[in-house]
């Protein structure tokens, strides 16, 4: 996006606050949507005749998709701005669920709930939200990031639960048509926002900026490119920390419904229980912010992993040893932590590459955690069937996750 110095905005607080709310807004429909896959993923098993890795898989293309599309939209977001993007995500998103509701087969899954779903999102998520952000909340990165990335938290909570209500009323198709319907609903709105102003970035942001439209300025010259950010580590290890997190994470949430079912658990309990992940999941991920502040990164990266395997051991309690601590000690565990290390490594790329080529940048990093958690939600299911148990799970998550934290120790700009 182009830097707008010209462009007057007389209540920036106003406009701040509105790009907040449509980050956050976007962030959580489009992430709360995918992941309310693991509350379709029996339906789907039954009406398809298919195995839990074949099914599972299908959410893996979209995250897939979504991940290697993330450096494109990056560079999409700064040339043709929300104003393209966003109704073109919405309308793409709304297009793949209608047409997944009428599905016959799983190739039409793939193409709708992987491909198109995935693309959609990618236009909808965290990356292009991170670009408008940092324009907005210079200052304050660490606090709108966390309430960004607590969006897939709150979109857990609302849509999971939902579309389990749907399915037991009436089916995973008609949950499908209400997803494309809500989605339809809201282009018109988005479409005819304050875009100019918008795109403008707040007047603090344009003034310490203003010099890079100029393509002699020394600023510029010295900006951050992805060909030269691809030379230092830092640039690996956030690649490296998404990746791994994501892989780890997503096959605990993607599978944490069927798992909890195939344990003994009601249906409907579960999918309740997966909701209460997202009502916790906003704390987490603001908390978290919070805290790097004032203990540093590393400290709470490393206490956010510790919650992490203590979810893997709740899963193991609920299918070994079922007790009443066990449920809510997985809901607290994945509540808080999921997501939590969003915030700090988008924070610490924000500082480390900012400038008109980071949406190209961050796109980049990002990319690695779509390919890490499309791994994790198909090997989560392709491990258990290969195996014949559920306990494949569990072991997969864990190296992951143990994975995911080597970053923040082995690399001294990420430790510090």
């Amino acid at each position: 996006m182009s830097y707008s110095p010209d462009v007057v905005i007389p209540r920036p607080a106003l406009y701040a606050g509105m790009v907040l709310a449509l980050c956050f807004l976007l962030s959580m429909l489009a992430a709360g949507m995918n992941l309310s896959f693991s509350v379709f993923l029996l339906p789907l098993e039954k009406t398809l005749s298919a195995g839990r890795g074949t099914v599972s898989s299908i959410v893996s293309v979209a995250l897939l998709i979504g991940g290697l599309m993330s450096p494109i939209t990056g560079t999409l977001m700064e040339r043709l701005g929300p104003r393209v993007l966003y109704p073109a995500g919405l309308a793409l998103f709304a297009c793949a669920f209608a047409a997944a509701s009428f599905a016959q087969n799983i190739y039409m899954l793939y193409l709708t709930l992987g491909v198109m779903a995935g693309v959609a999102i990618s236009c909808l998520g965290p990356v292009t939200a991170v670009v408008l952000i940092n324009r907005w909340f210079y200052a304050r990165m660490g606090t709108a990031m966390g309430v960004i990335h607590s969006a897939s938290g709150v979109g857990t909570l609302i849509v999971s639960p939902t579309a389990a209500l749907l399915i037991a009323n009436y089916d995973w198709r008609t949950a499908y048509q209400v997803y494309a319907i809500i989605l339809a609903v809201l282009i018109p709105f988005i479409f005819f926002m304050p875009w100019q102003k918008i795109r403008a970035g707040h007047p603090a942001f344009r003034q310490f900026h203003g010099g890079k439209n100029d393509p002699k300025s020394e600023v510029e010259a010295d900006a951050w490119t992805l060909k030269r950010a691809v030379r230092v580590m830092p640039f690996w290890g956030m690649a490296a920390a998404f990746f791994f997190t994501g892989a780890g994470v997503i096959a605990i949430i993607i599978h944490s419904v069927s798992f909890m079912i195939e344990s003994g658990v009601d249906p409907v309990h579960a999918a309740a229980a997966f909701g209460f992940i997202g009502l916790l999941s906003p704390i987490g991920v603001i908390g978290f912010g919070t805290l790097g502040d004032r203990i540093g990164p590393r400290r709470a990266v490393l206490l956010s992993h510790v919650l992490s395997l203590t979810a893997v051991l709740a899963l193991f309690l609920i299918k070994y040893y079922p007790s009443p601590i066990a449920i809510p000690l997985l809901v607290f565990s994945i509540g808080l932590s999921m997501g939590a290390r969003g915030p700090t490594v988008s924070t610490m790329a924000a500082r480390i590459f900012s400038g008109p080529n980071f949406g190209r940048i961050y796109g980049t990093i990002s990319m690695a955690g779509g390919v890490g958690s499309a791994l994790g939600s198909w090997m989560g299911g392709l491990l258990q069937d290969i195996f014949h148990t559920s306990d494949a799970l569990l072991i997969f998550s864990t190296i992951m996750i143990l994975f995911s934290v080597s970053p923040f120790g082995l690399i001294r700009a990420l430790r510090r």
